[in-house]
This record gives structure tokens, C-alpha cells and sequence, in this order.
């Protein structure tokens, strides 16, 4: 179907278009309900990473388990009224005690509550070592301060209490089947309830995974309308009238509708990426609506609107659907990340991009048609700019070398960080309280492992708990929290006899062990006494790069401990371990997704121009940026994320398409007979107004994210919005600097 035919049908029938347009996304934005957001970083690996597969044969063999914490701050925990408080709390939430979690989600709730509650439940026994035989908070503050001396209780102190006594903790173990929500609204409505003598907040990792989720969904909210009010301004700071706002939005709105019907139909679970592709398809979404709608209003005085409309497609419109090629190549280019999260966020700007283009080509001449558009006047005399480009080549060519000089001597000085914390919503109660509880209760907010395994019975003997304290210690001098059997042993007896250790590990076979927010389900040590773990905890507030020097620490002293009975020593592995790795592929994923997409749009420049050497040229001004980008980011000292990755490939997809409008215009004009300079005078005048309106609405559109308060989102927009001027800034006076010369035809 030719653009004569396709004309045809949206100028005899605009409205009948609009109907069959508009039934066919409302039918697939129903799916948008099936959208829901994950923040699990352990997902920007691939699947075959050591580190992710030994964390996964570590939770499958001990089955580590998800925990919610309730954080209770008193004047005095020791309080019997505070401490009947938290067991009431306990006792609604794990409302069935025996079931294992299968009714209620919770497989247990410890506490010092709980603690008092079995020391008081015990038989009197003269010489007051025994309880009252009643299972309850007793009113005697003396007895309740002798049950917190004895050992048992004390065992806990650090865990489940702090010395103060003023802050305490309710450990929930969740099972596996648990209904996250449904776990945390009942924990929340039980706090509401009860909580009268002390201050409680739920926090931990699934309560505070789950705020941010609940955060995160709120930001798309919060940025949709945001960025609509701004680009509305500007766009009818240029159009002059309401109806160019609807005829521009409107197409916009289709296309996110579409987009995310579909990511509710094949990929519903959104990362924290997924809320810059909300201010990327706003921007970008209208600059499409922008040119067609600027070509067509050009276009006005021929009398027979198909004319008017076929030309439009047909040369603004090429050049339109060129640049929705190269920027899903862009984007596309993101496919090949070895990052799950980057690849999806690849497909759904891929998806996004398309039906943005789509949805203009159909929409707008429709729209323009049935609401009688005409533009009111110009906004300015581009013919300014242009002679100020073409007459001033030599100077900008020294200025735009300069920057790319300046830019290449800071590249070593580009910083990688995945800091988790930097992509949490600011403000988040639960995550606040999560660093008081990391302070307070022993080490940091991620848990690392390292796995021990030995031949069967291993374990039992003297010699291998002694080795396995030993790495403890040498690790401890580190700077980590390490914690693990040996300690409990060591402990018991520091002279360490088998019989002892193997009463004792029965023990940690088949009970639960309480190791700060998480909970070994299945005991601390296989059956076979051959296989146990050894918990990692590195302090909060660390960079990456102070925590790679800490896992390398690490995990050098455990390459090199020697465990009797042929033991062995696996790596570190966890939350940090697995950050440190991310953030150690951030610039190979970058520079990789980078070329692809490089040499990707150079052939479709090349095929769809018809010439290599104007493929290359309509290339130059984005090189020029993305050579420019290790500058921004040094001097903004921002830094390279899971999140600011992806900046490299979206600017070939956006910065190109500057380029590509000027070239097919120059080419339209030199068509014409003009010379090349008055040809490209007249594209930067022709096309000028449109490209600039085009980086004005991308910009209004990202600004939206500063008002999220997530720092890795603000970031991101920030680098987007410089790249993007500087790329409109690039094209209009870069390009004619190449278009002079003589070899140029």
C-alpha cells in the first residue's frame, strides 16, 4: 500500500479511522490491570552467574527464608506492659501457631516477648531457676529482669534485643508460599491495634521490597500527568492553539495505552526502569505528532487535502519513520545486554517507540482533518540560525573538538556505582528504619554466604569447627560481621570435644536459628553434618568500590583457608557480592550496547539514504555527543548505574533522529536544484522550528522525574536532557561543517 492510498483512507474517512483506532487499543489497554513492579537487583544478573547459582544451591540446601521485621522502640522493653504488647501483636499475626505458615504465612514469630513468655511457662524449681508454670507475661519486674539474665535469654541479646533495652525486635519467618501483601496488611492492622506503650514499624527487606514497589507504581502515576501539563505548555507556546495540544497528545496517549496493554499481555513484572520509560515515550512519543503536524500545516496551501497529506507521508513521513528505525535500534540494542531488567527495558521502549510512530502516522493527519487545523504564525526566523551554522563552520568545529578533548582526558575519571539505596524512593518509613535496625541489631542490610562442605561427618570433628573459626576471625579483622556454628561451639566449650559438637549440631540440624533479619528454616548444618554456611555482613553505607575491596578481602582469606576432612570453601555470594558484580559489567554493557547500536543505524542510515557517505555524515553529530557523555557525567559527578547504563544506547535512538531530518531535507532541497550550503540553510530553516519543538517537548517530558524523589531516576533524566540539547545542538552545527566539503555530493 502506497502513501497515495494510505492518504486516501485518513482524509475521506478521518472519523471512521479514529473508531477502529480507538476500539482496537481500549480492547488491549484492558490488560494494563496485569502490571505490577519488582525492585529485586539479583535480577540484573543472567542466570548462569556462579554467584547467583551458588546463592541459589544455598537457599534450596537451607532454605534461608524471607522475614518481616516489626521494630519496637519503648522507654523500657522490660516494661510487662510493652512486653504483652509485642506478644499480642505476635499472637494475631501467627494466629496459627502449629501450621507451619500454610494458613497464615508465618512459620514463627520470635521476640523477647516470646522469650519470657517460655521462661515464665517453666515449672517452679527451688533455688528460682525455674518460671511460674503459666504461660504468660508476668507483672513482677524483678522476675522478668531474672529471666532476661539467664543464658538462653542473653543468647539473644543483639538479635532480638539491644542492651539499652529501649529498642527490640519482632522476627515474623514467613513460608515460602506466603502472600507478601496479605502477610503485611495483617502485620500493619495488628500494630495499629495494639500498639499503645511502645513505637512500631514494620521493616526488613520484604517490607521494605514492598514499599518500594508500592513507591515506585505511585511515580508512574505521579510522572504521567507531570509531564503532560509541561509538554502541553510547550506545545502550545509553538502551535498557538488548543487544538495543536490535542492533536499532538492524543496520538501520545494511544501509544502508552498500547505499550503497557501489552506489557500487561507478555512481560506484566516492570523494574524500577520502567518509570523512565514513562517520561521517554512521553517526550519522545510527541516529537513524531510534532513533525508530521508541522509538515501538514507546511503543506497547507495546496487546495486537495489528499495532496497535502500524501506529501506529508511521504517526505516528512520518511524521514519520520527512518528515525523510529533508528531509535528502536537504539533501544533495541539493549536486547543484548546480559542484564534480564535491560533487555526488557529494551523491548518495552522497542514496543513504546513503535506505537508512538504507528499512532502519529494514523492519528495525526485524522485529527488535523476533522478538528480544521491551521497554525497561527512562527515563533521565530530560523533563517537566523542557519546562516549563523553555515557561516560559522570553522568555529564551531574547534569548539565541538575541544569538548570532545576534554572529554576523552576525564574518561578514567568515570565512576560505577550500584548503590541499591540510590534507587529507593526517598522518605520510605520502612527503609529508614531498616538502617536504624542494621545499626542497632549487627551489621548491614544485605546477607552474604560462603558454603563449607566436607566429606559426611565432617563437620563433627574438633579440628574443622577450629578451622572454620579460625577463617571467621581473619575475616572479622576485615571488617565484617561473620557469624556461624563454630561461634555457638566455641561458645560452649572453647576446648572443643566431638561428642559436644555432635550433641550440638543435632541441635542446629533440626531447630531454627535466628541470624539477624533471616531465618535458616532447615537448621544451620545438613544432615550428614557435611555442609553449613558461614553469614557475611559488611557495614552500612558503603560505596561498591569500598565493598569489591571488602568481598576481594573476603574472599582471599576463605581461597586460602584449609578445612580438614576434605573440606571446601565456596566464594562469597549474596546481596553485596552481587551488586559488586553488577557494577563491574556497568561499562563493558554500556560500551557493548553502544557499538551495536552504532554500527546498526549506520546500515539503516546507509540503506534508507541510498549512500554510505551520507549515512556516515547524518552519524557524526551523535558521535560527537556520545563522546561528549563521559564529560557530562564527570562534571555532574554522576555516576554509571543499572539505571544511567542505558543513556548511551537511548541517545543514538534520540540524538539521531536530529540528524536524519536535517539530511533528508538538505537532500529534499538539493533535489531541487539548490546548492549544497543554501540547501542546508534552508533544511536548519525549514526543519528547525520542528527539531527544536521536538527537543523541547523530549526535555518537558523527562523533567517529570524530578519531581520522584528516587536520586538513580533524577540522575538519569538529568543526563538525558543535557544529551538531548546537546544533540540538537550538534546536528544544526555540526552537520553543515561536513556538508562543505568538497567530496560531498
Amino acid at each position: 500500500m502506497n502513501t497515495k492510498t494510505i492518504a486516501k483512507i485518513l482524509v475521506k474517512q478521518p472519523k471512521a479511522v479514529v473508531i477502529v483506532f480507538t476500539i482496537i487499543t481500549a480492547i488491549i489497554a484492558l490488560q494494563i490491570t496485569n502490571v505490577y513492579m519488582v525492585s529485586d537487583l539479583t535480577g540484573y544478573l543472567p542466570k548462569d552467574n556462579p554467584s547467583l547459582q551458588l546463592w541459589e544451591e544455598i537457599n534450596e540446601e537451607f532454605q534461608i527464608g524471607s522475614t518481616i521485621v516489626i521494630y519496637v522502640e519503648a522507654d523500657d522493653i522490660r516494661d510487662p506492659y510493652v512486653l504483652r504488647e509485642m506478644d499480642r501483636v505476635s499472637t494475631k499475626i501467627n494466629y496459627y501457631d502449629l501450621d507451619k505458615g500454610e494458613k497464615d504465612g508465618i512459620v514463627s514469630a520470635m521476640s523477647i516477648a516470646s522469650l519470657i513468655k517460655d521462661e515464665n511457662a517453666k515449672p517452679n524449681i527451688p533455688g528460682g531457676l525455674g518460671g511460674t508454670g503459666k504461660f504468660e507475661i508476668p507483672d513482677d519486674r524483678n522476675l522478668i529482669s531474672r529471666y532476661i539474665a539467664r543464658t538462653l535469654v542473653q543468647e539473644m541479646k543483639g538479635v532480638l534485643f539491644i542492651n539499652t533495652y529501649k529498642v527490640a525486635v519482632i522476627i515474623l519467618q514467613l513460608s515460602d508460599e506466603a502472600d507478601y501483601l496479605t502477610v503485611l496488611s495483617n502485620v500493619e492492622a495488628a500494630i495499629d491495634r495494639e500498639a499503645r506503650y511502645s513505637d512500631m514499624m514494620v521493616t526488613g527487606l520484604v517490607a521494605m521490597q514492598q514499599a518500594m514497589q508500592k513507591e515506585s507504581m505511585e511515580s508512574l502515576k505521579i510522572i504521567f500527568p507531570i509531564a503532560i501539563v509541561f509538554i502541553s505548555i510547550v506545545i502550545f507556546f509553538f502551535n498557538r492553539t488548543i487544538k495543536g495540544v490535542i492533536i499532538i497528545f492524543l496520538p501520545l496517549a494511544y501509544a502508552l495505552a498500547l505499550t503497557f496493554g501489552v506489557f500487561g499481555l507478555v512481560m506484566p513484572e516492570l523494574t524500577l526502569l520502567s518509570i523512565a520509560i514513562v517520561a521517554l515515550l512521553v517526550g519522545l512519543g510527541v516529537d513524531y505528532s510534532i513533525h508530521i503536524l508541522n509538515r501538514f500545516s507546511e503543506e497547507q496551501a495546496l487546495e486537495d487535502k489528499v495532496e497535502v497529506v500524501e506529501k506529508t507521508l511521504r517526505l516528512t513521513g520518511k524521514a519520520v519513520l527512518l528515525s523510529t528505525i533508528t531509535t528502536i535500534i537504539g533501544f533495541g540494542s539493549l536486547m543484548v545486554s546480559s542484564m534480564p531488567p535491560m533487555v526488557t527495558f529494551g523491548i518495552g521502549c522497542v514496543i513504546g517507540i513503535l506505537f508512538c510512530f504507528i499512532s502519529a502516522t494514523v492519528l495525526v493527519p485524522c485529527l488535523a482533518i476533522i478538528l480544521k487545523f491551521e497554525k497561527k504564525g512562527r515563533v521565530s526566523d530560523w533563517r537566523i540560525v542557519a546562516n549563523i551554522a553555515v557561516d560559522n563552520k570553522k568555529r564551531f568545529a574547534v569548539l565541538a573538538c575541544f569538548f570532545v578533548v576534554m572529554s576523552l582526558i576525564v574518561l578514567p575519571s568515570i565512576r560505577t556505582d550500584v548503590n541499591y539505596f540510590d534507587m529507593v524512593p526517598e522518605g520510605i518509613t520502612e527503609v529508614e528504619k531498616y538502617f536504624e535496625y542494621a545499626d542497632n541489631f549487627g551489621g548491614g542490610t544485605n546477607i552474604n554466604m560462603i558454603l563449607i562442605e566436607t566429606e559426611p561427618q565432617g563437620l563433627t570433628y574438633p579440628e574443622t569447627i577450629e578451622a572454620i573459626y579460625a577463617m571467621e576471625e581473619e575475616m572479622r579483622g576485615a571488617g565484617a560481621t561473620v557469624t556461624s556454628i563454630a561461634d555457638a561451639l566455641k561458645e560452649i566449650n572453647d576446648v572443643l570435644e566431638r561428642n559436644v559438637i555432635i550433641e550440638k549440631l543435632t541441635e542446629f540440624a533440626g531447630v531454627e536459628e535466628i541470624v539477624f533479619d533471616r531465618i535458616a528454616k532447615e537448621g544451620l548444618v545438613d544432615d550428614e553434618y557435611s555442609k553449613t554456611i558461614v553469614f557475611v555482613y559488611f557495614p552500612v553505607g558503603k560505596s561498591t568500590d569500598e565493598l569489591e575491596v571488602l568481598v576481594n578481602e573476603i574472599n582471599a582469606i576463605a581461597s586460602k583457608t584449609v578445612i580438614p576432612h576434605n573440606g571446601r570453601v565456596s566464594k562469597l555470594t549474596g546481596q553485596d557480592t552481587m551488586n559488586v558484580e553488577i557494577n563491574n559489567q556497568l561499562l563493558d554493557e554500556q560500551t557493548r550496547s553502544m557499538i551495536i547500536a552504532l554500527l546498526i543505524v549506520l546500515a539503516a542510515l546507509i540503506i534508507i539514504f541510498n549512500s554510505s557517505l551520507w549515512g556516515f555524515l547524518t552519524m557524526i553529530p551523535v558521535m560527537f555527543v556520545l563522546i561528549w557523555e563521559p564529560g557530562f557525567l564527570v562534571m555532574l559527578d554522576i555516576p554509571l548505574s543499572v539505571i544511567t547504563i542505558s543513556i548511551a544506547s537511548i541517545m543514538i535512538g534520540i540524538g539521531i533522529d536530529y540528524g536524519i531530518h536535517i539530511t533528508a531535507r538538505v537532500k529534499e532541497e538539493i533535489a531541487k536544484g539548490k546548492a549544497k550550503m543554501e540547501a542546508t540553510k534552508e533544511a536548519i530553516d525549514k526543519t528547525g522550528l520542528s527539531l527544536i519543538e521536538a527537543a523541547c517537548t523530549t526535555i518537558a517530558g523527562l523533567a517529570s522525574v524530578y519531581f520522584v524523589d528516587i536520586p538513580a531516576i533524577q540522575q538519569f533524566g538529568t543526563i538525558v536532557i543535557i544529551m538531548t540539547a546537546s544533540s540538537l545542538v550538534a546536528a544544526v552545527f555540526i552537520l553543515p561543517i561536513f556538508y562543505s566539503l568538497k567530496f560531498v555530493k
